[in-house]
């Protein structure tokens, strides 16, 4: 079974760089296209990993901050308000980082197969809405 065509446009600057490209190689744009979708498809899961690795090391100086500052942040001295702004900025940080990198985990999901096996179920079929 042939696969679905997947089209989209090019700016006419990088379609005529695409275009000399494929004459040289002597094969089409097509594959030329997906060659470079492929590969930079194939890069994601290494890049969302290093955005991870990032963030966690983030999250560990954050962490380490605080409890190097500890002491510091829990005498009341003459700067007890200084000292709570600073404790809750700095657990406003930490939240959104973790909110960050909750969001960015990439999680399992059977939402596309089951809206695919829903339409094959039916007796009628019709186009799927966009």
């Amino acid at each position: 079974m042939r696969e679905p065509a997947i089209m989209f446009r090019l700016p006419a600057q990088v379609l005529s760089n695409v275009d000399a490209l494929a004459r040289r190689l002597d094969v089409s744009v097509n594959i030329i296209a997906k060659l470079i979708v492929t590969r930079e498809i194939m890069r994601i899961p290494a890049m969302l990993e290093e955005h991870d690795r990032q963030l966690a090391n983030m999250h560990q100086f954050l962490r380490e901050l605080a409890l190097r500052n500890e002491e510091f942040l829990s005498q009341e001295s003459l700067h007890a308000e200084s000292t709570k702004a600073i404790a809750h900025h700095l657990e406003d940080a930490m939240s959104a980082l973790d909110a960050i990198r909750d969001a960015a985990f990439i999680r399992p999901s059977t939402f596309i197969a089951d809206l695919i096996r829903n339409h094959d179920e039916r007796s009628v079929q019709k186009s799927l809405r966009i």
